[in-house]
């Protein structure tokens, strides 16, 4: 596309002494940004223009942190977001089995028994109410527990004298020893992953189409995924056909380590269009789930301190042994001795700065801890949309400590590179509202109650951290992430301009096109640009 966009605002992420107005695509890259259209004008002559009617323009909007392939495959599941109460979730799961045929599997997620009105944490029983023998698996909101029927606990083996999997936890009745039907972090809800029905090639590409058209509607250009290897696999099937059209950063299981080794792959493999990224860790579990690794205590149980998915000891073996073949560790971490495990783990290389490691998550960190972060110059990799989600589960759980939760001002203070995300499907895939939250630290269109407003970011700042930030965790600064000459042409024209917005509305903010690699790949046609 030979395109010329002016009278706009353009907000380039790069050094202005005055705003720009325009900007020139040729191909698939940015040839100018200016003020003067005649001048332009007469250096692209064959230019279309379009007129933007003052519209801002930002660039390509990125999600660091997603299971982008998992949400666009589940998107007809059954959703439990949003239940008042523990009936009205099984009300959802009744009617939604309706739809199915004998014997097909019920996939859902999204429960919170922190968000019903009552506390009570669901067992197999419950769920077999309301099943008909279908086997069932509904993830909780937070991804970290898996709740079940006893069809599924049936198919997958799990019983009285099953043991607890290594990082992983099945919760028992404190009598019988039965399970119950809650199965905690990946091991051990793994034997019903491995059971659950894949769609079929046809099916994938119908439902990613549908994803992929959400994701753009939000100006959204590119992700990071830390999805399962099938999702690889989907991804470099559409790119080799050249159907792909985002930024994808792929990062694998670290528990595919030695496979990557023995095939050679390293972090940057790949190109422009996807790359892959490195291996994927796990420290611990989740806040809501309560296996968050903490130094101290959750409030209410003085013996839980959450969950190492990963011992210590073990998470250096993982970092040193993908690091020394240049295989770069996201490494999910949320409570603060996670955090502190993934700094230790980070300061036993010779070179920690040599690879784009970055810690996932890093909801809670001791003050004490944040120079050991800037020293070895991790990424922290964070999800401003948790924030405030999340603000009442930290009072409930972890009390004073939330002063130290969600500190992205500390955190860029002290110069540590912030790349923001959504961890979708656990929130929704919207950058445009992770500004907010970032900006705002309280729901969307709250407004005072902010949870501790001194951490809260700049409009500038929050835009920063989805497309500096998530170009410099992937590692592609030099062409991505900024609008700029010789940068790809990743754009979002937006219809309302956030840095002019009442904070409290930004997060309403709609799109009015979204241009990947100098093709218009979203366009709201109620807004006439073409």
């Amino acid at each position: 596309m030979n395109v010329i966009l002016y009278n706009g605002l353009v907000y380039p992420q790069v050094p202005i002494s005055r705003r720009p107005t325009l900007v020139v695509i040729t191909g698939n890259k940015i040839s100018a940004i200016g003020h003067d259209i005649k001048a332009v004008r007469r250096q692209y002559p064959k230019h279309a223009l379009i007129n933007l009617k003052g519209r801002a323009v930002i660039p390509g909007l990125v999600d660091s942190h997603t299971h982008f392939y998992f949400w666009a495959m589940t998107i007809d599941t059954v959703h439990l977001d949003g239940t008042k109460d523990f009936d009205e979730a099984l009300g959802r799961i009744n009617e939604f089995r309706k739809k199915l045929s004998p014997g097909e599997w019920i996939v859902g997620d999204g429960w919170s028994a922190d968000s019903w009105s009552d506390y009570h944490l669901p067992t197999a029983a419950d769920l077999d109410r309301v099943t008909a023998g279908h086997p069932a698996a509904l993830y909780s909101k937070d991804q970290h527990t898996m709740w079940v029927n006893s069809e599924a606990l049936h198919r997958a083996g799990i019983n009285k004298q099953s043991r607890n999997p290594s990082g992983g936890q099945i919760d028992r009745d404190p009598i019988t020893r039965q399970p119950t039907g809650l199965l905690r972090e990946i091991p051990g809800y793994y034997p019903v992953i491995k059971l659950l029905n894949r769609p079929d090639k046809n099916s994938s590409e119908k439902i990613w189409k549908r994803a992929a058209r959400i994701a753009r509607s939000r100006g959204v250009t590119g992700f990071h995924s830390m999805d399962l290897p099938e999702a690889y696999e989907f991804f470099r099937s559409l790119h080799n056909r050249s159907q792909l059209d985002f930024r994808v950063c792929y990062y694998y299981p670290v528990w595919m380590t030695d496979e990557l080794i023995e095939r050679k792959i390293v972090s940057g493999d790949g190109d422009d269009t996807l790359k892959v990224g490195g291996v994927k860790v796990f420290s611990d579990g989740a806040l809501g789930s309560q296996t968050a690794l903490m130094k101290k205590p959750y409030l209410g149980n003085k013996n839980n301190y959450g969950l190492a998915v990963t011992s210590r000891s073990e998470l250096k073996k993982q970092i040193a042994k993908a690091s020394k073949h240049h295989l770069a560790c996201a490494v999910h971490a949320i409570g603060d001795q996670a955090v502190d495990n993934v700094l230790a783990g980070f300061e036993s290389l010779s070179n920690p700065k040599a690879l784009r490691h970055r810690i996932e998550h890093l909801q809670l960190i001791s003050k004490a801890d944040i120079g050991r972060l800037r020293k070895i110059g991790a990424i922290a990799s964070m999800q401003p949309s948790h924030c405030p989600s999340d603000r009442e589960l930290i009072k409930l759980y972890w009390g004073a400590r939330g002063k130290d939760a969600y500190v992205f001002k500390r955190l860029m203070t002290e110069k540590i590179r912030l790349a923001f995300g959504s961890d979708c499907p656990i929130e929704p895939l919207d950058p445009l509202a992770g500004i907010s939250c970032a900006v705002n630290r309280t729901g969307y269109g709250e407004r005072g109650g902010k949870f501790y407003p001194a951490q809260s970011l700049t409009v500038a700042q929050a835009l920063h951290g989805f497309t500096v930030g998530a170009a410099y965790a992937a590692g592609s600064e030099k062409n991505l992430g900024k609008i700029a000459p010789g940068y790809l042409a990743d754009l979002v024209i937006l219809e309302d301009n956030i840095f002019n917005l009442p904070s409290s509305q930004i997060y309403k903010t709609g799109v009015a096109a979204t241009i990947f690699n100098g093709k218009v790949t979203y366009k709201n046609s109620q807004s006439r640009l073409w």
